[in-house]
């Protein structure tokens, strides 16, 4: 039986518990033969001090790229698979829902079968102190959009962004948002794919 689990977790040894500001997870590629893995994330601090500082953190390899906007900026950056919390989850081929994190602690939001569910988070408190974990039933058939989603997915409706011909243009859209125009296309697509899917699981074969 498939469960939802979010767990909180201070990681020490990691940069999230080193930088003052909060970030979201928009996207992670791993590779474990490697030992590292790309994160994009988008951070609520526009100070580039701050983000300087982020590269010289523990288990920060590389920063690749920094694409600020109104209020957020989006950071690419890779950073070493194992010891991470994320390189953990994967390890586990658990379905990542989302993560977050605030006054330099993690939120990690995940599905996994509930026998696993115990052995991934003792693993998890061998690399950080584990605040709180929460479980609950999973429905397979859910949609299960962020509050970014469903902002730019309500924007892009109001607004004739998917009607054809188009009604508005993206980049005026964004700055509504006060994110990139790359930034609202990845929530927009994001969201067009768990609608698709979520439908496309509930036809009759």
């Amino acid at each position: 039986m498939l469960k939802k689990v979010s767990v909180i977790v201070q990681h020490e040894d990691c940069w999230t518990s080193q930088v003052p500001f909060r970030a979201k997870t928009l996207n992670l590629q791993v590779y474990p033969n490697k030992n590292y893995l790309r994160s994009r994330i988008t951070i609520d601090s526009l100070n580039k001090d701050i983000i300087n500082e982020m590269g010289k953190c523990k288990g920060v390899i590389k920063i690749n790229r920094i694409v600020p906007s109104q209020d957020t900026v989006l950071v690419d950056f890779l950073n070493v698979y194992k010891g991470s919390i994320a390189g953990i989850l994967y390890d586990y081929e658990v379905l990542i829902l989302g993560n977050e994190i605030r006054e330099g602690k993690e939120k990690w939001i995940f599905v996994a079968p509930r026998l696993s569910i115990k052995e991934i988070v003792d693993e998890i408190k061998n690399v950080g102190k584990v605040e709180d974990v929460k479980i609950e039933e999973y429905r397979l058939n859910e949609v299960s959009l962020t509050d970014m989603e469903k902002k730019v997915l309500r924007l892009a409706l109001s607004y004739g962004l998917l009607d054809y011909p188009k009604r508005s243009k993206t980049e005026d859209l964004a700055k509504m948002l006060g994110i990139s125009k790359v930034t609202f296309l990845y929530h927009l697509r994001t969201a067009e794919r768990k609608i698709l899917s979520y439908y496309l699981n509930t036809l009759e074969d």
